[in-house]
């Protein structure tokens, strides 16, 4: 309780975000917004060519690290300590979606691989990283979920696991800490470089093909400004509305005049956005 009671939330003074694979298009938009803010950004990449639009920033560290590799995790843990900066904000842009086969049809080696890099392996950075935020304050901290929640979305498995995973280690983590002000964000289908990989893919289907193809020529997704905001109104919301639960930048009412009451309706039900079975008194006797 006491721990509870000396944390606060961050002012607007000047913090630290860390973000991880900053080289993705959705971490160096987060990165520019930022850096705009007077914050100072921590970036991982493994292509050097992706963050040269971030390299002449001031406040902007980059960092060449591959998330599978504990051991590069590992050194970048020490980089990161060596640089004195305590970090208030953990961005974690990282997501690998193949193989886009059935399960069976998989190589389990690769399917085990992809789980491991859009769950275990953020986790990992996570662990390395927690010791190295500013415990003053309550530290937001942010994954990225995809789809499959609700329904199969048939091969795309390994995936869609690995994001559920951070789905309810997001409810674990806010139950564990109350330093931390942990949600993940579902920013719907947004125009960025990853969906290259699934075009590259061998194993894409024809519809799945078709359908990303005419969505990177004609549809105009979510907008990049929409999940920056997103996430900045969930930091502000703090841990009783945003922590330890899963959020829909598209289809939630976090901005306009409904947001006032999806925060009140939130603090009050703990069981809203997270992975729950519902209803489950359907069947259960009286007296037991």
């Amino acid at each position: 309780m006491a721990l509870r009671m000396n944390l606060s939330k961050k002012t607007s003074r000047s913090k630290t975000v860390l973000i991880l694979s900053v080289s993705s298009d959705i971490g160096s938009y987060l990165a520019h917004q930022y850096l705009s803010l007077g914050y100072k950004v921590i970036g991982t990449f493994r292509s050097s060519q992706s963050v040269e639009n971030l390299r002449s920033k001031a406040g902007c560290y980059l960092f060449n690290c591959d998330i599978h590799d504990a051991q590069s995790l590992l050194s970048f843990s020490r980089k990161v300590k060596k640089l004195g900066l305590k970090w208030e904000m953990f961005i974690s842009c990282v997501g690998l979606p193949t193989p886009l086969q059935a399960f069976f049809k998989s190589d389990f080696d690769q399917w085990q691989h992809s789980v491991a890099i859009n769950s275990l392996d953020q986790l990992r950075a996570l662990h390395l990283l927690y010791p190295l935020r500013n415990s003053k304050h309550i530290a937001d901290v942010v994954f990225f979920a995809g789809g499959g929640s609700n329904e199969a979305v048939v091969k795309f498995s390994a995936y869609t696991i690995g994001k559920m995973m951070l789905t309810k280690m997001c409810e674990f983590l806010d139950a564990e800490n109350p330093d931390l002000n942990i949600f993940i964000v579902g920013p719907g289908w947004t125009k960025t470089k990853i969906h290259q990989t699934i075009l590259n893919d061998p194993h894409i289907s024809k519809e799945k093909l078709l359908a990303t193809k005419k969505f990177m020529k004609q549809g105009k997704g979510t907008p990049l400004e929409d999940i920056f905001q997103c996430i900045q109104w969930l930091s502000a919301q703090g841990k009783n509305v945003a922590g330890g639960r899963n959020f829909s930048v598209v289809y939630d009412v976090w901005k306009g005049p409904q947001a006032t009451t999806l925060a009140k309706k939130l603090k009050a039900d703990g069981h809203m956005y997270k992975l729950r079975r519902h209803g489950n008194e359907f069947m259960k006797a009286k007296g037991q």
